[in-house]
């Protein structure tokens, strides 16, 4: 089973019903299914093999990745915009051979022409007036993997080269009776999201809404005053955004909506003055702040109520999942992980659970910075800064100072003016003398990678 023969089978349900609405345009599960076919037809190099999709049209990445299905092959949809060094050490570091796009790779500049580059196009017509398709072959040999996998998606690659984790269909799909029970996600349902399908949650929430037969509304922009009005005039039930996202949409609403009936979020805190103005302005929504890994898939989840009694935990388990800490560590015992994952898995967060059995996430075991002996959470830090009314986002990140040693620094974009000593004063009433970053680097906007997660590394050649 793969996700086209999932779209097959909801096509035959719902044939005319709007699967998709992107920026406007409406696809129905047939237009969807009939264009997937017709892509996937053209797809002729074996079964099995793992290709790359690389486009910043949505609509392409979704086709091309029921295609690719369809062919009996493994589709990942790639980060865009990456240099030609990046994508390079993609394809060799996870042995990828095939790239298919909508644009000539001559044209977005990531490889030349030269024999040495190794990338041949494969001849392939063109699926529509909408796309010029692109098939291309590196130098890599051809990579057969095991037939089980049915698709791999790249981890963020904030701080290294991204790796594929290869996915069956069941370690998606076998959680979504579960995680659409909790989320409030039916045949019924009308999801707002906004982004690439690169960034595995919005891959996941489609596909999630696919099998209960609903439909998704797509923005690409970053403009929440159209999202507001895309969410009126679509009579959008559900919201799928991830924290810093939400916190943007809540100041620009202005009056109540009272057609959503869930929002689900993860990746980040909610915080509570975030919280609360969402169940003010969506009143009959639930909000589900969840926990989850790339490589696990959900963990641990709470619901409002619990959240602004809880603001600093990440909920309890989700039904058939088992959580436990062990000298710091969670480790996650799942049947929904990546391919070839082992029990129990840990992608080295920290954390504990309080006196009610509720999780406290502390970060990733590489978020704790140790200054002078002294051990410092990174997250704890920005946490605690994202709480400060005039801050809009905060990273802190480690650097070797030449003469103190390892230190933090701290970037932050802003709402309203603050100066940097009165964020010092903000600062120290709710942390420790150890846990003040001695730089403080202020800026107009984070670099984000094209998975939507901030770039490390960039902040890191501003120092």
């Amino acid at each position: 089973m793969n996700y086209y023969e999932l779209l097959k089978i909801k096509k035959n349900i719902h044939k005319n019903k709007d699967f998709l609405i992107i920026d406007g345009e409406k696809y129905t599960y047939e237009n969807v299914l009939s264009d997937s076919e017709e892509l996937g037809k053209k797809i002729s190099i074996g079964e099995n093999i793992p290709i790359l999709i690389y486009s910043k049209n949505i609509m392409f990445q979704l086709l091309s990745f029921f295609a690719i299905n369809y062919s009996k092959n493994i589709p990942i949809i790639c980060h865009y915009n990456l240099s030609k060094k990046v994508l390079n050490d993609i394809l060799l570091k996870n042995h990828i051979s095939i790239i298919i796009s909508d644009e000539s790779m001559d044209t977005i500049d990531l490889f030349g022409n030269n024999d040495d580059e190794g990338l041949n196009e494969v001849n392939f017509s063109v699926l529509n007036p909408k796309f010029n398709i692109h098939m291309y072959q590196y130098k890599n040999p051809m990579n057969y993997l095991d037939k089980s996998i049915c698709m791999g998606a790249l981890s963020s690659g904030s701080t290294s080269v991204p790796k594929v984790l290869y996915r069956m269909y069941e370690s998606w799909a076998g959680f979504f009776p579960i995680q659409n029970g909790i989320f409030n996600i039916s045949d019924e349902s009308i999801l707002f999201i906004n982004g690439t399908l690169s960034f595995t949650g919005n891959l996941n929430s489609i596909m999630s809404v696919l099998y209960e037969g609903g439909s998704v509304v797509i923005s690409s922009g970053l403009n929440c005053k159209s999202w507001i009005k895309t969410i009126k005039q679509y009579n959008i039930s559900n919201i799928y955004l991830i924290p810093t996202k939400l916190q943007l949409l809540v100041k620009h609403l202005k009056e109540p909506i009272h057609k959503i009936v869930s929002i689900f979020t993860g990746s980040q805190l909610l915080f509570e003055d975030t919280a609360k103005n969402l169940k003010k302005y969506m009143p009959e929504s639930e909000i589900i702040l969840y926990y989850g890994a790339s490589e696990l898939n959900y963990i641990t989840y709470l619901c409002y109520e619990e959240l602004i009694e809880k603001p600093l935990s990440v909920g309890r388990a989700f039904p058939g999942i088992d959580v436990y800490i062990r000298e710091g560590k969670i480790f996650v015992n799942t049947e929904y992980a990546v391919y070839n994952s082992t029990k129990p898995y840990s992608v080295n967060d920290v954390g504990y659970f309080d006196d009610d059995g509720y999780l406290i996430f502390e970060g990733r075991n590489d978020d704790i910075v140790n200054i002078g002996g002294f051990k410092v959470s990174s997250t704890k830090i920005e946490n605690e800064v994202k709480k400060i009314p005039q801050i809009e986002d905060a990273v802190v990140l480690p650097y070797s100072d030449s003469i103190r040693g390892k230190q933090i620094v701290l970037f932050v974009t802003t709402i309203d003016k603050i100066t940097r000593k009165d964020l010092l004063i903000k600062m120290r009433n709710n942390l420790m003398k150890n846990e003040i970053p001695r730089r403080i680097i202020f800026l107009n906007s984070f670099p984000y990678t094209s998975s939507e997660k901030i770039d490390r590394l960039a902040l890191l050649k501003i120092l």
